[in-house]
């Protein structure tokens, strides 16, 4: 082998050529090499790396949440039921005779009621005594134990609403007492409904109108007006107008069949249709001229005077024929209509 001398060493150049790296170098059109440039299958690679560890967190991590899941179900299963919860176990019954034995004159005042209905339904949970106080054969064992059912007297409110709806949210009358104003303000069924011993209608704990007024103190005072519906003489009552257990309407007032105004249930002359409609009567009705309960003023006017009534809509009544100074000059006295008319658009007749 021939030995190599000093002389045949060349310097190499900071510079490596792109042929050293490629055999044939990627250029711009504008011939400058492209050196930062990836191999066309790397960001495919990549992307099946990060979709392989992926799948690897999914399967390693799934497991133990699944199991945790599992063991939070069964603590909760484990736990026990509150008490007078309904319960298809028929053994946790006893039926209503045995509840008799130790409540008979509660027994025999509620056997006169329209609850005693419920001692021919066939479902244990909704027959007799245990309907409302849930299954009670562990507070019959434990020798009348009040913890062991549930007792209405100190129950929260929503527990009572809802044992109560558990029957009763199917009629039309009570379904919408969930959003009712009563319920918001924690009046539930035992606060106007006596289920044990009252014989009165709808099983009230005392007559309709005295029985809203015990709360509604402010209307009470507006049916002593001198002129006012006829409600504590007994001709009409509250929940003629109102529905107590819930309405879609404000102040959960009633509405005819055909979503008219309540008050048009009993003043049919003022319904129409009419072919000249007097617009705040379907706009802003009765209200916009009249107070419900009662008022000082003749036919429950908001005003002492009719025209003092129209002109707050109708400005700029030219004079004339009409002289607002006239103590008697009422609008009503030509615009007789007033409600709406078939014949004349000014009300007339």
């Amino acid at each position: 082998m021939d030995e190599m001398k000093p002389g045949d060493f060349k310097p190499v150049s900071d510079k490596i050529p792109l042929s050293h790296i490629y055999d044939n170098p990627r250029v711009s059109r504008e011939g400058v090499p492209m050196l930062m440039l990836m191999p066309a299958n790397s960001r495919a690679a990549r992307v099946l790396l990060f979709s392989v560890l992926y799948l690897f967190f999914v399967v390693g991590f799934a497991p133990g949440q699944a199991r945790q899941q599992v063991a939070d179900n069964s603590n909760q299963s484990a736990s026990p039921p509150a008490a007078g919860a309904p319960s298809h176990d028929a053994s946790k019954y006893v039926g209503a005779e045995t509840c008799k034995t130790c409540h008979e004159d509660v027994y025999n005042a509620w056997e006169k009621t329209p609850h005693w209905k419920t001692t021919l339904n066939k479902e244990p949970s909704h027959q007799g005594c245990e309907g409302c106080h849930g299954p009670g054969a562990d507070h019959v064992a434990g020798g009348g134990d009040k913890t062991k059912i549930l007792t209405f007297p100190g129950a929260k409110p929503e527990t009572i609403t809802k044992r109560c709806l558990a029957c009763h949210e199917s009629n039309p009358e009570q379904r919408e007492f969930m959003r009712s104003t009563h319920n918001e303000n924690g009046v539930s069924c035992t606060s106007c409904h006596s289920v044990h011993h009252s014989t009165l209608e709808y099983l009230l704990v005392k007559k309709q109108t005295p029985l809203c007024f015990s709360c509604h103190v402010e209307q009470r005072a507006d049916f002593q007006k001198p002129f006012h519906h006829r409600v504590e003489e007994g001709l009409i009552k509250c929940a003629d107008c109102h529905n107590p257990h819930g309405a879609l309407r404000d102040r959960q007032l009633r509405s005819t069949p055909d979503q008219d105004m309540v008050c048009l249930k009993c003043h049919s002359d003022k319904r129409g249709p009419f072919v000249f409609e007097h617009e705040p009567i379907k706009g802003e009705g009765c209200q916009a001229c009249h107070t419900a309960h009662g008022s000082p003023y003749p036919r429950m006017l908001l005003t002492a005077r009719v025209n003092t009534l129209c002109l707050q809509c109708h400005t700029g009544i030219p004079p004339g024929p009409h002289p607002q100074n006239a103590f008697r000059q009422d609008c009503i006295l030509c615009h007789m209509s007033i409600h709406g008319s078939n014949i004349d658009s000014k009300f007339f007749k």
